[in-house]
């Protein structure tokens, strides 16, 4: 542990000195109560004045830092006073999650840079040179986890980048030191085999196969084996691999099973859904689940960023090595490399709502490359004719009333602990907040966005104080600078689908505000006149208003927003 100031570097000494400013230094800013800093400094062996003696080391640790930082006496504790961009863990994370987005906005040269960046912060195993904590291992682990998710995606974009010579000895180091982590394993094979190291490639799998079966008793995964087929199959390059995951995917476990299955019995599934219920996220990972089934992989293509369908198709056909007729949206035979229609692969198209015009594409595409599955996600059907609809809806929130242990294994509920616990390690469910943040789930419908965003505020607010602050939902659920422009605030991901409505969708959705509980079509008619089923045919597909087979209804976070959109002689009216 270093403080680097004015130039130089100075070196923190003592076991006690470097525990303390860790502990602080985790959670910049927040209060950390002196008996915790006791407990984590000394455990059970305390001094004669516990008190005392943490006065002595803060008097330390604060003769060491820079003017500019502090450490900060305040209500029974101690804060560190500093940005959290100037501690190197807090500045990893922030770079591994930059990185990330950037490479699923197909930024490969921004991401490299990012990602390198993020990984020379290291000099080691985090906090290696402290004594044993439970606070601080955890804190370890993740980072060191992190770490390794960060080498692995690195390997992706290099590879995309036709770089991946550069990475060769580094990431045969990595796998030296965690031999039985085989995705890391998969991308050494990925990068051997790309540059031509064929042999050396099928010594790595051997070596990890024959690892995994006398250390564990345990088979290689289909990933590591599609790894092994792609060399027996003499095929020259890898297409990149699918976006590294930064969290968990919660709840999601029954949608799995009948995407793998339906999947397997239909060649287009789209994912419909509102913004922010997590399509995207339950496509990828489906498709990294199931990714074995297709001999030559899966490819991304991220659509949200294209503002035309004549681009999106020019990209899509990028992709798969083909090239656009420039007097028509069609593949050009003259520009089709004959192998594209023999290639098995997954296609997932992301975000397609904004450019459905390429669905004529999609449909030839299919038609001409038998062994094409397409996996896409959108708020609205694309209307091709063989086209399975795989409905995502928001996660289970738990009913009014429900007792404390049937809310915890609600999954909206599971969601919003799991992330805040990110931000405040010690956030606990206690017999006080259960129901507030149940009511929480529930009033934001069980949007995965909405519940994460949520939780976010875990770092500066209680449940209560979040709870209270959901009327004006929209200025408190913003803020994940990580995100695509879309999903950055929850306003601007249901913004994303109103800005795409014509002016009778929005009137109808104005119109079916006024009925906080839903309304039949009859009672819509009755209020506004003339045709209903039209314009609210037309908002049910694109995922903005709920049809339960007698009333329409809203989601109560869209139904805030479109409230935010009736003026108020409307209100009047």
């Amino acid at each position: 542990m270093a403080i680097s100031a004015d130039g130089g570097v100075r070196r923190v000494g003592g076991p006690r000195v470097r525990m303390l400013l860790a502990l602080l230094a985790v959670q910049p800013g927040r209060v950390i109560s002196c008996d915790a800093l006791i407990c984590g400094i000394w455990g059970d062996v305390l001094p004669a004045d516990p008190a005392n003696a943490l006065q002595t080391l803060v008097k330390r640790v604060r003769a060491l830092l820079p003017p500019d930082t502090a450490v900060e006496s305040a209500a029974g504790g101690y804060r560190l006073r500093i940005d959290a961009d100037d501690i190197d863990i807090h500045r990893f994370v922030r770079l591994a999650e930059d990185g990330m987005a950037q490479f699923e906005a197909r930024a490969a040269e921004r991401a490299a840079e990012l990602l390198a960046a993020a990984l020379e912060l290291w000099r080691g195993e985090a906090f290696a040179d402290l004594p044993e904590n439970p606070d601080l291992y955890w804190h370890a682990d993740r980072l060191n986890q992190l770490r390794l998710d960060v080498v692995e995606a690195r390997a992706e974009v290099y590879l995309s980048l036709g770089r991946g010579r550069d990475l060769v000895e580094s990431l045969a180091r990595e796998l030296r030191d965690e031999p039985l982590r085989e995705s890391l394993a998969v991308k050494l094979i990925q990068v051997l085999v790309a540059t031509g190291q064929t042999t050396r490639a099928r010594e790595v799998f051997d070596a990890t196969r024959a690892l995994l079966r006398d250390e564990l008793g345990v088979p290689p995964s289909p990933e590591l084996v599609a790894a092994m087929d792609r060399i027996d199959s003499g095929a020259a390059e890898f297409t990149p691999a699918l976006p590294v995951r930064l969290t968990s995917l919660i709840g999601r476990e029954p949608e799995l099973e009948r995407l793998g299955a339906t999947l397997g019995a239909t060649r287009l599934l789209t994912l419909t859904g509102p913004g922010g219920v997590g399509k995207t996220s339950l496509a990828l990972e489906a498709a990294t689940r199931l990714a074995a089934r297709w001999r030559d992989g899966c490819r991304l293509i991220e659509l949200a960023a294209i503002a035309d369908a004549r681009t999106a198709g020019e990209v899509i056909l990028a992709e798969l090595g083909m090239h656009a007729d420039p007097e028509s949206a069609h593949v050009c035979p003259i520009h089709r490399p004959a192998v594209v229609g023999h290639k098995e692969l997954l296609l997932i198209l992301d975000n397609c709502e904004h450019v459905l015009d390429t669905a004529g594409l999609v449909a030839e595409l299919l038609h001409r490359c038998p062994n094409l599955t397409v996996l896409a996600t959108s708020r609205e059907p694309l209307g091709i004719h063989g086209e399975t609809l795989f409905p995502v809806a928001p996660l289970a929130a738990p009913a009014l009333g429900s007792a404390p242990a049937e809310a915890l294994g609600s999954p909206a509920v599971h969601l919003f602990l799991d992330r805040a616990r990110a931000v405040r390690s010690g956030f606990t469910v206690t017999g006080d907040n259960c129901e507030t943040i149940a009511a929480i789930c529930r009033r934001l419908d069980g949007i995965p966005l909405a519940l994460e965003l949520a939780a976010a505020r875990i770092h500066t607010l209680t449940p209560a104080q979040i709870l209270a602050r959901l009327d004006d939902r929209f200025r408190l659920l913003s803020g994940n600078r990580a995100a695509a422009a879309r999903h950055r605030s929850l306003y601007t991901a249901i913004e994303w689908s109103w800005e795409s409505l014509g002016d009778p969708e929005r009137r109808m959705a104005q119109r079916l505000w006024l009925f906080p509980e839903g309304a039949t079509l009859e009672a819509l008619e009755d209020v506004g006149g003339g045709d209903a089923a039209g314009p609210l045919s037309r908002l049910v597909d694109k995922s903005l208003v709920e049809f339960d087979g007698r009333r329409y209804r809203m989601l109560e976070t869209i139904q805030a927003f479109v409230g935010s959109t009736v003026s108020s002689e409307q209100r009047v009216a």
